[in-house]
């Protein structure tokens, strides 16, 4: 098989699917990480689709199971998209592969772009099983809400999940592995702020300032607006897709700035040795 090397675009095809077939291999031959696609997201659906559940039975208010199941579902996406990156990038540190990866011809470009396409494969596979458990369980089809606002919605979870995921490594090249738990912990701090189950309108005012600058926000603000009206709210959504776009770039340079550092200042080698 001939592989063409895009050095116009600087990065290398047979690089890129090398790291495919790794993080493959880490993959399919790890109970734990076949297990992860399903077992969280799995706890989420059953958790708010029980409590939509209750909360239905005992309100008047329509679109209570949707607006609960469908925030479940979508967050899992942003979810699996950030700590994919994170965890990816760990596995070198942990097996003290993060010398040998940066010291051979592999650019930071490359690696990201294998990693999100792993990563876009277990979130489908994580999407479809959750979309089938709800199905099943609460009779909740997320595809009714349509497929221009699920692409919509996805396309902005999922950019602004690798972006917090590559902020993430550029901090644990910087600061080393004592803050590896942040590659688990800022899904559960941003989850707050971005009203994936309940209205923007229902946070102090203080706290609103924060939500609206997350692109997330804005996606759970039009997963309800489009299930209550069976409309798409374009302008809001557009915008934080523009900052999602905005704000990968400037995580990529962030993480060029960091990787640079951490050569600098030999830092690779202390993470070997560490």
């Amino acid at each position: 098989m001939r592989f063409v090397n895009s050095q116009d675009y600087g990065f290398s095809t047979m690089a890129i699917w090398g790291l495919v077939y790794k993080f493959t291999c880490l993959c399919y031959r790890s109970l734990d990480r076949i297990f992860d696609i399903v077992y969280w997201p799995v706890i989420s659906l059953l958790l708010w689709g029980f409590t939509s559940m209750f909360i239905a039975s005992t309100s008047s208010f329509s679109g209570v199971m949707e607006f609960f199941l469908g925030g479940a579902v979508l967050w899992s996406l942003f979810w699996r998209a950030q700590t994919d990156v994170g965890t990816f990038i760990l596995e070198d540190f942990w097996s003290r592969n993060v010398y040998n990866l940066f010291a051979s011809p592999v650019t930071s470009i490359e690696l990201f772009v294998a990693i999100g396409l792993i990563g876009l494969i277990r979130c489908i596979l994580s999407f479809l099983f959750l979309a089938f458990l709800a199905w099943g369980l609460y009779a909740f089809n997320i595809m009714d809400i349509g497929g221009t606002a699920i692409a919509v919605f996805t396309s902005v979870l999922l950019l602004f999940g690798w972006v917090i995921g590559i902020l993430i490594a550029a901090l644990i090249f910087r600061y080393g592995l004592r803050i590896q738990i942040l590659a688990w912990s800022v899904g559960f701090i941003i989850q707050p702020f971005s009203c994936v189950f309940y209205p923007l309108d229902s946070m102090p005012g203080w706290v609103q300032g924060i939500a609206i600058a997350l692109p997330s926000t804005h996606v759970f603000e039009g997963l309800r607006y489009a299930i209550a009206t069976g409309e798409l709210a374009w302008q809001p959504l557009l915008l934080s897709f523009g900052l999602t776009a905005v704000l990968f770039i400037l995580s990529i340079a962030y993480f060029q700035y960091a990787l640079y550092q951490a050569k600098k200042l030999g830092l690779l080698t202390r993470f070997e040795m560490a």
